[in-house]
């Protein structure tokens, strides 16, 4: 039973429509399809016929900036009309909106007050302001609406997501928690990626962080989402008991449950002891988490909680694979690669997992190999063999690295290999030709379908590359010399020297301009990306000026201007750049 609360003018104008003899509040349910042309909504036809006149009609609209939500609207006339509800053109006894106007949502209730035309006349008479029934309504109303009040407050204290205070201090009991009191330590720590992983990386609030001994224990206090290209998170601590002691910088080291995309933890700066109870919305976040790790049973609950071991590199689970109720099958890919067996953790937790009743028929995934054909076009007109073998190389890892990615009987994506391998700004466009290596030969651009309870693999070995070609023909005429001189403003990380973080730079801007090739485009972003070191300084977009000098003339790269397109042969020199803080 959902509770519906009401406010002090409802309430009034309710009481009043209903003592004068009218219908209030009636509810009709709206249903129509949004996306037919025209868009129809049907009349509301009034139970009480023949309808004298209609005073209040509300109900709800779409909300134009978000289609998921629900905004109340009180209907006007410029929104409706009364019609003929039958053949009888006086009996205007149903309610249509108009094309034009404002129209309830799909699928909701309107609310009409209306008066019929047959009715007994109404006892009271004086209903104005300061009567004596108005003033007996509206005192009525007043005490109508703070019960109504009281009555929403409690309906709220019983949800995670709405109860405050001690009301939420008792829901999250039933999980098993408590509100963190002050004097607890708290602090924050810095998780950091794993060398390689792409994509979204979701650390849950409650995750637990120890030192290396394993006897001072933290956990997170909020839930927290690495973006794909941030390399390390920073999120807020607090210590599992009221006696768990406040650390000095680089003791919490160790995150004791595996977070896939995770590769290792550290507190930056010595913890705290608070002076404050934990917030009610870091409370909801612990509960939240823990109610995700409590549910079990659903296939849901046994890929996520599989994924969550860093030996599990994807997982595919079938209901009643032999047409038996009450059987299933996990096919279980492992980061090491196809082997004949489950490790002991893995077969552990699908124990913990799997519904009391359930036969779980458990494998590890079938292994597809594939052998990959690949023709690059690079940019520029030239390189030497050795920027070649580089380009081929990072272009084997990327391969390898989004195969590898692709989960169990997922069809690779051809379109999705080619736009990882443009990533590299050396390569102007690539051909890809990728198939099982014991078929035929693969065909270039076409997808790749995996069997279903099958994970691809990718060797170095089975990559081959045909004869490069180039965007541009070759160069003609001498090497231009370019000059590059650099005004960078950090914001020092604490720890961190200026003249570390200038040598940092240099050494960067060094690497990036000698690697350019002719057609490379150089903005501001990308040299952002190049330089940011997150862990020692920060670098202040609007203050960075990269300066390219070449004989008499000379261009500056700015935030918000033009990029710069590198020509054939042009070299590049870094001077020693001007770094402040």
């Amino acid at each position: 039973m959902s509770f519906i609360d009401r406010d002090y003018p409802q309430i009034v104008r309710d009481v009043l429509t209903t003592l004068t003899q009218g219908v209030s509040g009636e509810v009709h349910r709206v249903s129509y399809s949004p996306t037919l042309r025209p868009v129809v909504v049907p009349d509301v036809v009034l139970a009480r016929r023949p309808v004298a006149r209609v005073s209040f009609v509300e109900g709800q609209v779409t909300d134009p900036k978000d289609p998921t939500s629900l905004i109340p609207t009180v209907f006007g006339l410029s929104d409706y009309e009364l019609v003929p509800a039958g053949t009888d053109p006086d009996d205007r006894s149903a309610i249509r909106f108009l094309p034009f106007g404002r129209r309830p949502a799909p699928d909701t209730d309107v609310r009409v007050s209306y008066y019929p035309r047959t009715t007994d006349k109404a006892a009271v008479t004086d209903l104005n302001v300061g009567s004596v029934v108005r003033t007996l309504v509206e005192a009525m109303s007043k005490e109508l609406g703070i019960l109504y009040r009281q009555l929403d407050l409690v309906y709220d204290a019983g949800f995670v997501e709405s109860a405050t205070a001690s009301s939420l201090d008792r829901v999250v009991a039933l999980l098993g928690l408590k509100r963190f009191r002050a004097g607890r330590p708290a602090g924050t720590v810095t998780f950091g990626r794993r060398a390689g992983l792409p994509g979204l990386v979701v650390i849950p609030a409650g995750t637990p962080v120890t030192d290396a001994t394993d006897k001072i224990a933290y956990q997170t206090v909020q839930s927290y989402e690495m973006l794909p290209g941030e390399s390390s998170a920073e999120v807020a601590v607090r210590g599992t008991t009221d006696n768990t002691p406040a650390v000095e910088a680089g003791v919490l080291t160790v995150v004791q449950e595996a977070i896939a995309g995770i590769d290792g933890v550290s507190n930056q700066r010595p913890t705290t002891r608070s002076s404050d109870d934990e917030t009610d919305e870091a409370l909801r976040a612990r509960a939240r988490s823990a109610l995700l790790a409590s549910n079990k049973g659903t296939v849901a609950a046994i890929e996520s909680g599989l994924l969550l071991l860093p030996e599990v590199r994807d997982v595919h689970v079938r209901e009643m694979p032999n047409g038996i109720p009450g059987e299933i099958e996990v096919a279980v890919s492992l980061a090491a690669g196809p082997t004949d067996t489950l490790p002991p953790s893995v077969l552990d937790r699908i124990e913990a997992l799997r519904p009391a009743g359930v036969h779980v028929i458990s494998r590890t995934a079938k292994s597809t190999t594939l052998t990959a054909g690949i023709k690059l076009v690079l940019a520029g007109a030239s390189a030497t063999e050795a920027e070649r073998e580089a380009i081929r190389s990072n272009v084997r890892q990327t391969l390898i690295k989004a195969v590898t990615a692709n989960g169990v009987g997922q069809k690779i994506r051809i379109g999705t290999l080619v736009a990882a391998l443009l990533g590299d700004q050396r390569i102007v466009d690539a051909g890809v030709a990728l198939g099982p290596k014991d078929g035929a030969a693969p065909t270039p651009g076409q997808d790749v379908d995996i069997d279903k309870d099958a994970a691809a693999t990718l060797d170095e070995g089975d990559i081959s590359f045909a004869a490069e070609t180039f965007a541009e023909p070759p160069p003609v005429g001498q090497p231009v010399a370019v000059e590059v001189r650099a005004t960078v403003a950090v914001q020092l990380i604490a720890g961190t020297r200026l003249d570390d973080a200038k040598t940092q730079i240099t050494a960067r801007l060094g690497a990036f301009f000698g690697r350019l090739l002719a057609g490379s485009t150089v903005d501001t972003p990308t040299l952002l990306q190049t330089l940011r070191d997150d862990s020692k300084y920060a670098i202040d977009p609007g203050r960075l000026c990269v300066t390219l000098v070449a004989e008499d003339q000379f261009v500056q790269i700015l935030q918000g201007g033009p990029a710069y397109t590198v020509k054939p042969a042009q070299t590049f020199t870094v001077t020693a750049p001007e770094v402040t803080a």
